[in-house]
């Protein structure tokens, strides 16, 4: 009995008695340098109010560059008063696109102003066309064809339309034509004026 007072005396003795840790000493705290920014710095950025200006589109100035060349047909020898004209649809035989259709319609528009010969109307063309078996976008580069829908529509005259040259140096040419003799009466040529 004896031992096992013993036993239970050290584990007593053993329990109450305060186990302590190793004590470890503080690690040293230094300051790191980071290694150098080798990257270049970033480029400037401009202004967020500055937007790049589009280059300015030239507008052709139809009525002004027809005008001349129009009062000139009119008041040729063999170009009678009252006589009804076919305006063929002006041709684009420049470099860049071009809006012949609304250059067909300030030609005829121009003509009309003038008094001295009747334009006959974009829809009466159209229909006659379409009646003769022309298609709506044929430009009638051949004469026998614009003669023929001269004579269909009871036209004395027939005015051929061409824009010709390069964007920067464009020319209206013109020539009217007599539907009964098939001969050139007056042709003319000016440059197209932009804005």
């Amino acid at each position: 009995m004896k031992r096992l007072l013993c036993v239970i005396a050290s584990v007593w003795l053993l329990a109450g008695c305060p186990s302590t840790a190793p004590v470890t000493p503080p690690v040293p705290v230094g300051t790191v340098t980071p290694p150098p920014d080798t990257t270049p710095p970033p480029l400037p950025l401009p202004p967020p109010d500055t937007v790049p200006v589009p280059p300015k589109m030239k507008k052709i100035e139809w009525e002004q560059s027809i005008t001349p060349l129009v009062n000139q047909m009119v008041h040729s020898d063999g170009v009678n008063q009252g006589r009804t004209l076919l305006v063929n649809k002006v041709g684009n035989k420049t470099n860049s696109s071009l809006q012949t259709s609304v250059a067909t319609g300030a030609l005829m528009n121009t003509i009309g102003k003038t008094g001295v010969l009747n334009v006959i109307p974009a829809g009466a063309v159209s229909s006659a066309m379409s009646v003769l078996g022309m298609g709506d976008n044929d430009t009638l580069t051949l004469r026998s064809k614009a003669i023929g829908l001269a004579r269909y529509l009871n036209a004395d005259y027939v005015l051929y339309s061409v824009v010709t040259g390069t964007r920067d140096a464009r020319q209206m040419e013109m020539q009217l034509m007599s539907v009964s003799s098939g001969e050139i009466i007056w042709s003319g040529k000016g440059a197209v004026l932009e804005q």
